[in-house]
C-alpha cells in the first residue's frame, strides 16, 4: 500500500511538472470553432482546456430533423470528452480579465465560482437567438413559443407538436381551440427556418395523418419572414423556387412582414386561452405552436468584456488573424483569438454559418500550432456554396459564389430538387465526426422514409 502511495506521489508530481511546463490554451465554447480548435490544437505541445456549458459538439444542420422525429437527438452529438489529451470544464464564463489573464467562471450544476488561467485563450462563444425585444415572445417561451439552436429546443418542439395534437383529439375540446391548437407558425426565413418549416410540413401531412385522420383538416403551417424573400443569401432564382414549392404545399408564406407581438384572449366558455402572433401588417394568426428563428444577438459575456474593440451588433472586432482587437489605436491582444458569431472583422465581413466558424476553427489551431506571428498568415474563407433541405426529398444548392469572398470564386451550377437534396445528405453525412453517427444517421433516415417519423412523447 505504501508503494503504490508512493508511486501515485510521484506520478502526479511528475505530471503537475509535465503540465506547468507546456503552455496553457483555453477554448470558450463547444461548437463549430471551438470544437475545430480542440480537435486541431496540438495537445501534445499545449494543455489544452475546453470550457463550455454544454458537454458535446452540436451538428446544427441536422437539428430541424430531431424536432420532427426524422432523425434521434444522439445522432446529431459529440461528446466533447472524447477529444482525447484534453482537459473539459462543464461552465460558463462570466467574464474574462485580459490583464491578468483570467476567466471568471461559474459551474453549470451548482453555480459555484472559480477562476481558471490562461496563456492563450481562443473566444468562441457563438450567439443566441434575437427577438428584437418582440413583446409576448419571453413570456411564452418554453409553452408554446421555442427557440431552435439547442438539442433541448428540439425535444421541447416535437413534445409541442405531439401535445397540440393530443390536446386537440380530446373530446370537449371546442372547433376554434382544434384550429388554434394546429395552427404553427415559424418566424424567420434563413435557411434553418426553411428546413424546419419542410421538416414540420412533411410531418403533419404524411405521418400525422395515419394516427389522427378526423383533425388533418385544421392543420395550418405559416412562415413569416420581415425581409421580400425566403432564403435571402442565395440567388434569385432558387428562392423563388423554394417559395412556388411551398406555395404548392399549402404553406402560407408572408414576405415582407413582421411579428410586431404575442398575446393572448380568452376563449368565451371555455378555460382556455387563444394565443395569436399579431403582424406588421395587422393581421392576426392563431397559433399552437411558435417556432422563433430570426436573428442573432450576442451573449451575455460578449456584451460583459471591456477594453476591446466591439462591432455595431455587438461582435467582438477580430482582425485578419482572428486576434482580438482592442478599443483606440492600441492594437490587439497577442494571445487572444475569437472566432464564429461571436466575432467579426468590419473590414471584411463574413456570414454568421458553421463552414465559416469551422475554418475558422482550423486555422486558429494550425497558427497556434506552429507559433506564427501577426504578418504571417490571414484568414481567408473558402466559401462551399450554400443548401437548404426543402421536403419531399428536394432541396437547393447554391454554388455561384463558391470560393473566397474576398478574392477568386468560382461558378458551380445551381442545382435544385432531388439532385440538391442529394448533395445536401451526402455533404452533411460525409462531415460527421464520430463513425457510429456516421452509421445511425442514415440507418434513421432509411427508417424514417420507410416506417414513418417517431411521433413518441418523453
Amino acid at each position: 500500500m505504501l508503494q503504490y502511495l508512493k508511486y501515485k506521489n510521484i506520478s502526479s508530481f511528475c505530471f503537475s511538472t509535465l503540465k506547468s511546463q507546456k503552455e496553457k490554451v483555453v477554448i470558450l465554447g463547444a461548437g463549430w470553432g471551438g470544437f475545430n480548435v480542440a480537435r486541431s490544437i496540438d495537445r501534445k505541445q499545449y494543455d489544452v482546456t475546453l470550457i463550455s456549458p454544454r458537454n458535446h459538439f452540436l451538428f446544427t444542420p441536422l437539428l430541424p430533423s430531431t424536432s420532427v422525429g426524422t432523425l434521434e437527438f444522439r445522432c446529431i452529438q459529440e461528446p466533447i470528452r472524447t477529444i482525447k489529451n484534453m482537459h473539459y470544464i462543464q461552465a460558463k464564463a462570466n467574464n474574462i480579465d485580459f490583464q491578468q489573464q483570467i476567466i471568471c467562471c461559474q459551474d453549470a450544476f451548482k453555480k459555484e465560482v472559480f477562476d481558471v488561467k490562461y496563456d492563450k485563450l481562443v473566444i468562441a462563444v457563438g450567439s443566441k437567438t434575437n427577438t428584437f425585444g418582440t413583446p409576448g415572445v419571453d413570456k411564452y417561451l418554453g409553452e408554446s413559443v421555442f427557440f431552435l439552436k439547442q438539442l433541448y429546443h428540439a425535444r421541447m418542439i416535437r413534445n409541442r407538436i405531439i401535445e397540440c395534437f393530443e390536446r386537440a383529439a380530446m373530446p370537449h375540446i371546442p372547433l376554434n381551440e382544434k384550429k388554434r391548437l394546429l395552427s404553427f407558425v415559424v418566424v424567420g426565413g434563413g435557411p434553418t427556418s426553411c428546413e424546419f418549416t419542410s421538416e414540420l410540413h412533411d410531418f403533419l401531412y404524411y405521418d400525422m395523418p395515419r394516427l389522427y385522420p378526423d383533425l388533418q383538416e385544421y392543420v395550418q403551417v405559416h412562415l413569416i419572414e420581415a425581409g421580400p424573400d425566403l432564403l435571402g443569401s442565395f440567388d434569385q432564382s432558387l428562392k423563388n423556387y423554394v417559395q412556388k414549392l411551398f406555395k404548392k404545399r399549402y404553406i402560407n408564406v408572408k414576405t415582407g412582414v413582421s411579428v410586431k407581438g404575442l398575446s393572448e384572449e380568452q376563449i368565451p366558455g371555455h378555460h382556455s386561452k387563444d394565443t395569436f402572433a399579431e403582424l406588421s401588417n395587422g393581421t392576426k394568426i392563431q397559433f399552437g405552436m411558435l417556432v422563433w428563428s430570426a436573428g442573432l444577438q450576442s451573449i451575455k459575456l460578449v456584451k460583459a468584456l471591456d477594453g476591446i474593440k466591439k462591432g455595431k451588433t455587438g461582435r467582438i472586432e477580430v482582425n485578419e488573424q482572428l486576434k482580438v482587437q482592442l478599443i483606440g489605436e492600441s492594437g490587439h491582444l497577442e494571445n487572444v483569438f475569437a472566432l464564429g458569431d461571436c466575432a467579426a472583422n468590419s473590414q471584411q465581413p463574413l456570414p454568421q454559418i458553421a463552414q465559416a466558424a469551422q475554418q475558422q476553427g482550423k486555422f486558429v489551431a494550425n497558427y497556434i500550432n506552429k507559433n506564427l506571428k501577426s504578418d504571417e498568415v490571414k484568414f481567408e474563407l473558402f466559401n462551399l456554396g450554400s443548401m437548404a433541405s426543402i421536403g419531399q426529398l428536394k432541396g437547393v444548392y447554391d454554388g455561384t459564389h463558391v470560393g473566397n469572398p474576398y478574392g477568386k470564386e468560382y461558378k458551380i451550377p445551381k442545382i435544385s430538387g432531388f439532385l440538391a437534396f442529394l448533395v445536401w445528405r451526402t455533404g452533411y453525412w460525409g462531415k460527421q465526426v464520430s463513425l457510429s453517427n456516421k452509421i445511425l444517421i442514415p440507418m434513421h433516415w432509411f427508417k424514417s422514409y420507410i416506417f414513418g417519423r417517431d411521433i413518441s412523447r418523453f
